[in-house]
């Protein structure tokens, strides 16, 4: 019988660690083996290092930290992988990749996620709502949406953590270098992404209203203690590191960039400028409401989707949800879901691409999780919990392994017919070179993509590889 144990203890170990791995092996398919794309070699892929020429030019076009740093590194790649300086960044990409999914699962387990079955599953199901839904996109497609975006999004989750941590209860520092530590997050949480820190004020004013309607008369001198703390702890010094960040982006830079004239956002987006709405109030606030059906409805649809099979069950198997976890969490949920709505109404002006909404989405997606399990399955023990878990996680296994080797015969056939063009164009003595446009298309699959971005784009024809003005040919 111990021996049996010790063999199902191994195997579930084994099992946890493979469902820890392949996401792993994702990310070094996706960040070692695609080819530079069309933007990546518009910002400067293959060129001179110039990190500080770049980082401003990367500022005066969009006044943003994560575009700053994509632009700065992206000099030291070459248009397809081989040992060079940019190997050093490649395993970076990696590594933040691989931690973001950690931090959100961090997020769903409200602790520590270990070596076990449970763990292992719920980090490999928050990969997979990720990377079967157009929101992975955005993390394999292109180097300069990958750095980009596994920027944001790292920042994004290490400055919300403190904060959901301070919504469960637990002990948070107060220590004098604690809060010249969350200043300073605050800044690079604000200064990394020109929306999702101004989403967290919003919400944070309107969490504050939600909590004062609350109270009872009896419980209002509690409330302005409360108030008063928050005035004078970590809370506000984070607080303090955003509007710092915000004063620079809208103050010293030109606050969101070239976003308001950029012809993608104005046509492809349906941008509607402020301006628009005052001059023409009655057609902008119909696209407006528009924007809203279609933004919300497509933020929801994998929560819809997701969700549908959980009522089936639970309707087929007789569970009785059990509520008591909303209750408790009460505070914590609505906070959450301030935050959530509010990053998708921000998009109010667009129909927004789906790199935008990353941030709240990894939030999202682990408390969904976790509000799901808790109400509809955690109190449903049984002997065979172990065996059920086992089976779930080879389910989620199967499923990764599949994405993971669609994503790698996309890359690789990318790759294989792209070489060969790259080495042509390296040694022609042809100042000119043109390509086919159905041979530089890269594949992909509908709405989950799973392909990544063209090594060459329209909107900067010609562009200069190796030295050669490389265009579609005629």
């Amino acid at each position: 019988m111990k021996e049996k144990a010790n063999i199902s203890s191994k195997l579930e170990k084994i099992v946890a660690l493979l469902l820890y791995s392949v996401p792993i092996l994702f990310f070094v398919i996706c960040y070692f083996v695609i080819i530079t794309s069309g933007e990546d070699i518009w910002q400067g892929a293959k060129s001179q290092v110039d990190i500080i020429g770049d980082a401003i030019a990367a500022f005066n076009h969009s006044v943003r930290l994560a575009d700053m740093f994509a632009w700065s590194v992206i000099n030291f790649f070459d248009y397809n992988f081989s040992f060079g300086p940019d190997i050093v960044f490649r395993l970076l990409d990696v590594i933040v990749a691989f931690s973001i999914f950690y931090m959100s699962t961090y997020i769903a387990l409200k602790r520590l996620p270990k070596l076990k079955i449970f763990d292992a599953a719920v980090f490999a199901l928050i990969f997979l709502a990720v990377f079967l839904t157009s929101n992975g996109l955005t993390l394999y497609a292109g180097f300069s949406k990958i750095h980009n975006y596994l920027f944001i999004s790292f920042f994004s989750l290490a400055f919300l953590i403190v904060y959901i941590k301070d919504l469960w209860g637990h002990k948070i520092s107060k220590s004098f270098w604690f809060r010249i530590f969350m200043l300073v997050l605050g800044f690079v949480f604000g200064f990394a992404s020109n929306v999702t820190a101004i989403v967290f004020l919003l919400a944070l004013l309107c969490y504050l209203a939600y909590r004062y309607l609350c109270m009872r008369k009896s419980q209002l001198p509690q409330f302005k203690e409360d108030v008063k703390s928050f005035f004078l702890s970590w809370r506000f010094a984070g607080v303090i590191g955003i509007l710092v960040s915000l004063w620079l982006m809208f103050f010293v830079g030109n606050g969101l960039g070239d976003y308001d004239t950029n012809p993608a956002y104005l046509t492809v987006c349906d941008y509607v400028p402020l301006a628009e709405i005052f001059k023409n109030p009655g057609n902008s606030f119909i696209r407006i409401i528009w924007h809203n059906i279609y933004n919300f409805g497509r933020f929801l649809l994998p929560f819809i989707v997701a969700f549908i099979p959980i009522v089936i069950y639970s309707l087929a198997c007789h569970v009785k949800p059990n509520f008591s976890f909303i209750k408790k969490n009460k505070k914590y949920l609505v906070a959450i879901a301030m935050f959530v709505f509010m990053h998708v109404f921000a998009m109010s002006q667009i129909i927004y691409p789906t790199r935008l909404m990353l941030p709240a989405y990894l939030v999202a997606v682990p408390v969904f999780i976790c509000t799901i399990w808790n109400v509809f399955f955690a109190q449903r023990k049984s002997k065979n919990t172990a065996r059920k878990s086992l089976i779930m996680a080879s389910v989620l296994l199967i499923l990764m392994t599949v994405v993971t080797v669609i994503r790698g015969y996309f890359a690789f056939t990318y790759v294989s017919r792209i070489t060969p063009i790259l080495e042509d164009i390296k040694t022609t003595k042809n100042d000119e070179y043109c390509v086919d446009i159905e041979t530089a298309t890269a594949k992909s699959l509908p709405y989950i993509h799973l392909g990544q971005e063209d090594f060459l784009v329209d909107w900067a024809m010609p562009q200069t590889i190796y030295g050669k003005k490389v265009s579609y040919c005629n």
